[in-house]
Order: C-alpha cells, then sequence, then structure tokens
C-alpha cells in the first residue's frame, strides 16, 4: 500500500468495506492503489485488484475510458454505465460511476472512483414508466368508446328510444370497466405501499370463501357452460387474514381462467389440502394454457398472454399481479405451472397464522361489557 494509506490504514480499510458502493482509487497511469470489498464482490475477483490496472480488473472499456478521461482533464466526471453481471438472473447491472481526483495531495496524482449500483433505481422507474404508459392506454379505451356514443347521442340516437337504451348500456359496460381499472390500481398501489399494510387479521375458513366467490361468478360460469369444482377438506379451513383479499384472490384466479378460454365446457377445480402450518391451495382448468415463454411474466403488472386475442379477451391485465402480492403479504407464494390444452395450475401455500390466539382475542372482545359514556 503506498503512502496514501500508511496511516491507520486498518481502520480505512474496515470502514470502507463496509460500504455498498465499490471504491476504487487509481494512480496517474490508471493502476489501483486501493478497492473495498464490494469491488471484488461486484467484478467477481478472484485475486486482489491492487497493483493491477484498472482496466484488468472492471474488463469495461466505458469504465476505463471514463477514468482516463478524469485522469487527463483533473476533472470529476459522471456517467450512468450498463455491465454485465453473473450475479444477477438478468445479468445487466446499471451502474453510477464518478470519477473525480482526490483532494488535498500534491500533484493531483491520485483519483477516486466510485460505482453506485443503480439497478434497482433504474428498473424501478421503468417499471413506473410501463405503468404510466399501460394504464394511460387501458384507461383511453374505453373512454374513447364512451365519448364516441356520447356524440352519437347528441347527434340524434337520443330520440331513438331502443338505440340510446343500447348506447347507454355499452357505456355503463365500459364505465364499469374504468371503475375496475381505478379499483385494481390502487389495490396496486397499496400493496406497494411500505408505509400501508392492507391486510387486517381476522379469522375465516378458505372454503367458505371459495364458495362464496364461486356464487359471484355464477352468471359468467353460466354463460361459459363452465364446470366448478370445490373439493372440500374434511374439516374447516380456517386462516388468519383479510377476508376481503382473499375473496379478490379467489375471484380473480377463477375469473381469468373463465376469461381466458373461449371455448365453453371449461372444467375448474379448487382443492385445499391441509399441511398443518400451512394450506396448499391449488386453482386448475383444462383449458387452453399458458405457454413456456409467457409463464415468467404473468404476474406483472398489465401482461397479457396470447396477445393476438386481447381484443376479444377484455380485462385490466392486473388481476395476477394483485393475486401475487395479496397472498406474498399474508406471508404465502403461488407458482403457476401449464401444459396447453391439458391444464393449467396455480398452487397456493398459504400460513394458517396463529388460528387459536385470534379466535381467543375475537371471543374476549365479543364478552367486553358495552360501558355507557
Amino acid at each position: 500500500m503506498t503512502l496514501l494509506f500508511e496511516e491507520n490504514q486498518g481502520i480505512l480499510e474496515i470502514m470502507l468495506d463496509g460500504l455498498a458502493d465499490s471504491i476504487l482509487v487509481v494512480d496517474s497511469s490508471a493502476s489501483i492503489l486501493f478497492a473495498n470489498k464490494a469491488v471484488k464482490d461486484l467484478f467477481e475477483l478472484t485475486r486482489d485488484p491492487v497493483g493491477r490496472d484498472i482496466l484488468e480488473v472492471v474488463r469495461n472499456h466505458r469504465i476505463h475510458k471514463l477514468v482516463l478521461e478524469t485522469i487527463e482533464s483533473k476533472k470529476p466526471v459522471t456517467e450512468e454505465i450498463e455491465l454485465t453481471s453473473g450475479q444477477r438472473d438478468t445479468g445487466q447491472v446499471v451502474l453510477s460511476v464518478n470519477a473525480e481526483p482526490l483532494p488535498g495531495f500534491v500533484g493531483d496524482k491520485y483519483f477516486r472512483v466510485i460505482l453506485r449500483d443503480d439497478t434497482h433505481r433504474v428498473e424501478t422507474e421503468q417499471v413506473r414508466r410501463d405503468f404510466v404508459a399501460n394504464a394511460s392506454h387501458e384507461l383511453r379505451t374505453p373512454l374513447s368508446i364512451i365519448n364516441g356514443y356520447i356524440e352519437n347521442l347528441r347527434e340524434g340516437a337520443v330520440e331513438d328510444s331502443e338505440l340510446a337504451h343500447r348506447f347507454l348500456g355499452i357505456m355503463k359496460k365500459h364505465g364499469d370497466r374504468i371503475a375496475r381499472i381505478v379499483e385494481d390500481m390502487l389495490t396496486i398501489s397499496k400493496f406497494e405501499s411500505a408505509a400501508h399494510d392492507p391486510t387486517k387479521a381476522g379469522v375465516f375458513d378458505l372454503q367458505s370463501c371459495a364458495h362464496d366467490v364461486v356464487e359471484r361468478l355464477h352468471p359468467l360460469i353460466e354463460e361459459k357452460q363452465a364446470n366448478i369444482t370445490v373439493t372440500p377438506e374434511n374439516r374447516p379451513s380456517l386462516i388468519c387474514g383479510d377476508r376481503f383479499y382473499w375473496d379478490q384472490i379467489f375471484f380473480n384466479l377463477v375469473e381469468n381462467a373463465l376469461k381466458q378460454n373461449v371455448r365453453t365446457g371449461l372444467n375448474v377445480k379448487i382443492s385445499f389440502h391441509d399441511q398443518d402450518t400451512h394450506f396448499r391451495i391449488c386453482i386448475s382448468d383444462d383449458g387452453v394454457g399458458i405457454p413456456m415463454a409467457d409463464l415468467p411474466f404473468i404476474f406483472k403488472r398489465f401482461y397479457r398472454v396470447e396477445k393476438h386475442h386481447s381484443k376479444e379477451i377484455k380485462g385490466t391485465g392486473l388481476g395476477l399481479s394483485i393475486v401475487k402480492r395479496a397472498i406474498e403479504s399474508h406471508g404465502g407464494t403461488v407458482e403457476a405451472s401449464s401444459t396447453p390444452g391439458k391444464e393449467t395450475a396455480f398452487v397456493i401455500h398459504a400460513p394458517k397464522g396463529d388460528v387459536e390466539h385470534a379466535v381467543l382475542m375475537e371471543t374476549e372482545s365479543e364478552e367486553q361489557p358495552f360501558e355507557a359514556r
């Protein structure tokens, strides 16, 4: 180590190794004098980078060029650089790279390079942009239809009561679609807000919840001439959770199966399996299925499978995203598998929670005497 780090070298290294940002110090020949632990992790280094040229370590010509520019100009340089890394599933890391001379040293011999992993921020911004674009598109279509029928009514169709009634029915349908999109967007927003937990603990029977949802969907089930089977456990499936969101979970999964299959005669099965600390819930159908290439993305907001028939199948594109977030908010998991034309299955593992304690608390609350104020 050079005289730059001769004093308090151990303390300095411990402090810098504790930082999440990758920090390098190089000399005027772009040779590395110091690298903290984050550098070694980021570039998956197997040997000490000190004494080596920075290009040999970072293996990226844009970072190397940026450092050389700083060395030559003696001025700070900042750039966002995409880096390929084996550490992430996507293989891509977005780095905010800042290089500048270290102040206080004679002759500007030393230069500091900070590499900050901005991948999450960039991905979040992209998700936000995609969300706004998709939400705008989803809202624009029904609004355009409603406005079109309003113009027709204003131009004289209102005089024809039968035609006006038909137009108003279509406008109502698309107004309901807008309301559903807004409601789903608000639900997603609640689940993604770290400051707000939308789930309220209570004890209820999951099987009863599923039966209620099937009853609500009865008109669509009849229209599709579908068969819905709920396979019960021999005893109630009591769970701690928010009944409202479990209604949404079952409703979205069953409705999605019905709407995604154009043909009639679909068979949908809902089964419950008590596995001590949690329930295994499977919702399956024998419909058209989900292509293998689409499976990893179906829980993303606004993602559509079989986009070529999206005009036939209406929906917000948020249903499965809400399902995943609602289940995860209860500490559970959901996985999807599909063999197109044979079976598509969503398997949920849902922790029961402390049902006995919750029931006891509810009982004690009900037994509290009423005090007049």
